[in-house]
């Protein structure tokens, strides 16, 4: 009788132990009294489409580490163009047109022999330039294909691959 109350003692002090360590960081927005539920993604819809938009492969020919830009193009570019869990996808250059032959997956342009030089990533960054932690197609709503027109910096690595930090974003209709 003894070694169940103690086993049960045990699953208890588990339990409250456990709970225990699954409190919130003092310095995390839920104990300061925000939200730690998704952003709403209407503050980083754009009501219209910016002007001065380039295409993707201009962008990567033409802008350099920390430009503000302007750039659309189609949700894709590989056959997972979304990031689990992070507000981050990929586009390609609206010159490329889907692979409509039977692909299963046609966003990822399989068929276009240019598509390393007409991709970029999209990272939906908040204020302080974090990318936010929501899913870019709960977050937005979009879907492969769809095209986009993303205002926000440049960010260039060793390799010339362009990621734009995105402010703000217009879904075309």
């Amino acid at each position: 009788m003894t070694t169940r109350l103690r086993f049960a003692g045990e699953i208890v002090l588990a339990a409250l132990l456990a709970s225990g360590c699954s409190q919130t960081d003092p310095s995390s927005p839920s104990a300061a009294g925000g939200s730690r539920a998704a952003p709403s993604g209407a503050a980083y819809l754009l009501p219209s489409e910016p002007s001065g938009a380039m295409g993707v492969s201009e962008a990567l020919a033409s802008t350099e580490d920390g430009d503000a830009i302007t750039v659309v193009g189609r949700v894709g570019g590989t056959k997972s163009p979304f990031v689990d869990g992070a507000a981050a996808f990929l586009i390609a250059d609206e010159s490329l047109k889907p692979c409509d032959d039977g692909c299963p997956v046609p966003w990822d342009y399989c068929c276009s022999p240019n598509l390393a030089e007409s991709k970029a990533t999209v990272r939906i960054v908040d204020p302080e330039g974090r990318i936010v932690a929501a899913d870019a197609r709960e977050l937005l709503g979009i879907k492969e294909l769809e095209t986009v027109v993303v205002r926000g910096r440049a960010k260039r690595d060793g390799l010339g691959n362009l990621t734009v930090m995105a402010e703000g974003i217009h879904i075309r209709p």
